[in-house]
């Protein structure tokens, strides 16, 4: 199973920051999940939160005032790839502003990263696939009455075969429809040592985690 730091490791330096980048690799993990917001100077920024913590909209924040306001330097989309060639990215694309930006910057590194597009607007990840032929995952937070419904949107797109869950909505005969049909499934949201045996027992390929010690791995030790 691909494990996959959470906005990096962010115990001891904050989310989404290169800091928090460098400490998931050298616990171990194989690669980072990141979130992109565009600032109103234009940047991809790797923001997670809509509005900053004075409550202002990320949007309406040049990267300097949103650097301000958070207390650290926000890092931009390229800063982040360059800074880690090495590592698997999981780039969820917080809003449909940002695309243009998003595909300006990834066509850079198409053939130099490892890297899974998600997005709960899944239009836009059905562009993205459609436009740069980048691995690309519809994320979902509800358990779909109908998961044909999702799975036939995906079929005409051969780079877009993952489904990433919340873990509060996932479901066994759900994980193994879609991996009947050629579809890898990855989760993020659990909690507990508990949650995480569940997802190890489940046919997943990936886990999103905040917690390296229940996937195996150990803050501050390099993997071996």
């Amino acid at each position: 199973m691909l494990r996959l730091a959470h906005r990096g490791l962010h115990r001891t330096a904050p989310e989404n920051t290169l800091a928090a980048f460098a400490l998931s690799l050298t616990a171990g993990f194989a690669g980072i999940e990141t979130d992109v917001r565009l600032s109103a100077d234009g940047e991809a920024v790797l923001y997670h939160d809509r509005n900053a913590p004075d409550g202002t909209a990320v949007a309406t924040l040049s990267r300097s005032e949103l650097s301000h306001l958070s207390g650290y330097i926000v890092p931009t989309l390229s800063e982040a790839l360059d800074a880690f060639p090495d590592a698997y990215w999981n780039i969820e694309i917080k809003t449909p502003s940002v695309l243009p930006e998003c595909l300006a910057i990834l066509n850079n590194y198409i053939h130099h990263r490892q890297l899974l597009i998600s997005s709960f607007h899944h239009e836009v990840a059905l562009h993205i696939e459609k436009e740069l032929h980048l691995d690309c995952a519809f994320l979902i937070a509800h358990r779909p009455a109908q998961l044909n419904e999702f799975l036939l949107s995906a079929m005409p797109h051969p780079h877009l075969r993952t489904l990433i869950w919340d873990y509060e909505v996932l479901d066994l005969d759900l994980l193994n429809q879609s991996y009947a049909q050629g579809f890898n499934n990855f989760v993020y949201g659990a909690q507990t040592e508990k949650e995480h045996l569940i997802c190890n027992a489940f046919p997943l390929q990936g886990v999103i985690t905040d917690y390296p010690e229940f996937v195996g791995l150990t803050p501050g030790f390099a993997r071996q």
